[in-house]
């Protein structure tokens, strides 16, 4: 009898222990699924893209999603419940990675305000240095010249020198006198700018045969803003969009080979895409001498900017103001586009490349394919300016596609496919408005596309490169003076039309 009593004893302890520590463990899943919970609506709520009612609305279902768990846990006796709750706490918890992600990756790709000035130290290639510690103790000739990018230039001297490297430096009034005195033998290395180094690429296209860069040195410098208080919801605003191949950071200082003013009307939901073409013959803002488009991205990208603000308004005599700048490398194209699924371009004629086959109308490409359309300009009728018909197509394309809800699904393999080869210096903050308002209104964009004209010559002046013969494409300024009113007319809250507003081809 006494034992009996003594078995019951033991094996209502051991219940008691095992419904104790079966309480305790579900106290334990209901506090990860609280957690989880909160952490995702913590997480849903800090991205600050999507509209207050998807917010609510998501967050009512995280919660009653949670509270039904810990219910189910509470009231259940088996460990059903506890295995279900902690799967959904996993759900949960890849959600908040998810969203982290995306906030992570719009913070890489907006509120860039910063640009790379890069300067190298080059030698022949026919030399033995390697390495810019291959001229220590040598005390050999370095040329430089100080009169462009003077500042960069006494940079990168201070940091050789504070690498024990000690040089005699010879100084040159231009780069191309620098360069001979290289190939001459009359010094063993130059320190140059990257835009100096492009120039020198440009005269001669097999100079990296005969050069080597043996050290890079790069500076940050803050690109000086507009001062336009813009509310981006709601003001028309413009977007400088320079599209670049560099092999370097996409921050680095490079010239501009697409030159896009993309301007924006968030209330009547249009884009104006003018286009300007790379050879245009332009004023410099910063030095007041003529040049190719192109080569004012080797002084900045806010030179860009400013050269094209003077453009236009010299031709309206009012201030025509580019607010913001996208950097693109068009090398990247490919990850974008196919980020995106493919998407639908429009080209005016029949051609082909290599084996891309492209009709006339509507077509749907992947990366690749969007890469050569953008590129392709010996197999179309108008060469370059048909070239930058194409380029406004694929922005065009990427546009309706990326405003699309089908963008939904794909938003995180985008925003990670753009992260290394898109740049917007609109801050994050407004970027986040923006995405919100298209998310809430799913509106549609009607997108205008105009081409700024020109007649090719040839220049022996251009402030980059003088004395060189260099084709340039002077500006036929009646286009310049209808696009600027367009953008004008956008400013004022008005919609554009180019039927009534662009009277050319």
């Amino acid at each position: 009898m006494k034992k009996n009593t003594k078995r019951k004893t033991i094996k209502t302890k051991q219940t008691t222990q095992k419904m104790k520590l079966d309480k305790t463990i579900g106290m334990v899943v209901i506090g990860f699924v609280v957690v989880s919970a909160l952490l995702l609506i913590y997480s849903i709520y800090n991205l600050r893209v999507l509209p207050w009612k998807y917010v609510i609305a998501a967050t009512v279902v995280v919660l009653l999603i949670g509270g039904l768990l810990s219910y189910w846990v509470l009231k259940s006796k088996g460990n059903g419940s506890k295995v279900v709750s902690m799967l959904v706490v996993v759900a949960l918890l890849f959600g908040v990675t998810q969203f982290s992600t995306i906030r992570n990756l719009i913070g890489k790709v907006t509120g860039a305000d910063t640009e790379t000035h890069l300067v190298h130290v080059a030698v022949l290639k026919a030399s033995d240095y390697e390495k810019i510690s291959d001229f220590k103790d040598l005390n050999a000739d370095f040329g430089a010249t100080l009169t462009s990018e003077k500042t960069y230039i006494d940079m990168t001297i201070e940091k050789i020198k504070d690498a024990k490297i000690e040089f005699n430096l010879v100084s040159y009034d231009d780069y191309i006198s620098m360069n001979d005195a290289l190939f001459e033998g009359e010094v063993e290395a130059i320190i140059i700018g990257e835009s100096q180094y492009n120039f020198l690429k440009e005269m001669n296209p097999s100079y990296e045969e005969d050069v080597r860069i043996i050290e890079t040195y790069g500076f940050e410098e803050k690109v000086e803003e507009t001062g336009r208080d813009i509310d981006i919801t709601k003001d028309v605003f413009s977007i400088f969009v320079s599209g670049i191949d560099t092999y370097g950071p996409l921050s680095s200082v490079s010239r501009s080979d697409v030159n896009m003013i993309m301007t924006v009307n968030p209330t009547t939901h249009q884009i104006l895409l003018t286009s300007i073409p790379r050879d245009y013959h332009v004023t410099l803002h910063s030095f007041g001498a003529k040049d190719k488009l192109t080569h004012a991205g080797n002084f900045g990208v806010r030179e860009s900017m400013s050269t094209l603000e003077d453009l236009l308004s010299s031709q309206v005599g009012e201030k025509v103001e580019i607010d913001y700048y996208l950097r693109v490398n068009f090398s990247s194209v490919v990850n974008i586009v196919d980020a995106l699924g493919g998407v639908n371009v429009n080209s005016e004629f029949n051609f082909n490349v290599g084996n891309y086959v492209y009709t006339k109308g509507s077509n749907h490409v992947n990366g690749a394919q969007a890469l050569a359309f953008v590129r392709e300009r010996y197999s179309l009728p108008n060469g370059d300016n048909d070239r930058i018909k194409n380029q406004q197509a694929l922005i065009s394309g990427i546009i309706d596609k990326a405003t699309s809800p089908a963008i939904i699904t794909k938003y995180n393999a985008f925003l990670s496919s753009v992260a290394g080869s898109f740049e917007l210096s609109i801050p994050d903050n407004d970027f986040n408005k923006l995405i919100k308002n298209q998310i809430k209104s799913m509106e549609g964009w009607e997108i205008i596309s105009i081409q700024l004209q020109g007649t090719g010559t040839h220049s022996k002046t251009t402030y980059s490169m003088p004395g060189w013969n260099l084709y340039v494409a002077e500006p036929k300024y009646e286009t310049v003076k209808a696009a600027a009113e367009m953008i004008l007319k956008m400013e004022s809250g008005l919609r554009v039309s180019k039927a009534a507003d662009w009277p050319f081809n």
